[in-house]
């Protein structure tokens, strides 16, 4: 875990300098003595938070991995099915470039076809910026009704 995000929990000052050392420490048989030190350290503090924490984690990257299944089922939608995928994509993110779009589709079948990676990549990428935007406004649109 990212040490920005463990700074947000209320460990004691020892514990603290006991995690920031992890980093200096480069013997494996030191740092394995290390880790269980901190260890106990992390016994006598209050877990609820770090297991809080981890639980946020987890379910982020839940989330972040059915957003790039969603996607990339889309983009084997549209390199396989063509038209009625596109305008089923349009139906659903109605403010997606229409003029892009369809071109993307083609060099993505065509590069498929031989066996390319680069036009099915940007065509997954352009996928995700358009699902990213549509959900960003999404998000401002639903904390400017509470």
């Amino acid at each position: 875990m990212p040490l920005v995000k463990l700074k947000r929990l209320r460990f004691s000052a020892v514990t603290w300098a006991a995690i920031e050392e992890t980093a200096r420490i480069k013997d494996i048989r030191a740092r394995g003595r290390h880790y269980k030190r901190i260890a106990n350290l992390l016994k006598r503090e209050d877990m609820h938070a770090v297991y809080a924490l981890m639980d946020q984690a987890q379910e982020r990257e839940r989330a972040d991995a059915g957003r790039h299944h969603r996607l990339e089922r889309w983009r084997k939608r549209l390199i396989g099915e063509g038209d009625t995928a596109l305008s089923d994509f349009l139906d659903e993110y109605p403010d997606a470039d229409r003029q892009q779009l369809p071109t993307l589709v083609r060099a993505a079948k065509r590069d498929t076809e031989r066996g390319r990676p680069e036009a099915p990549r940007k065509l997954f990428l352009f996928l995700r910026g358009v699902v990213e935007a549509e959900s960003d406004g999404n998000d401002g649109t639903e904390d400017e009704d509470e």
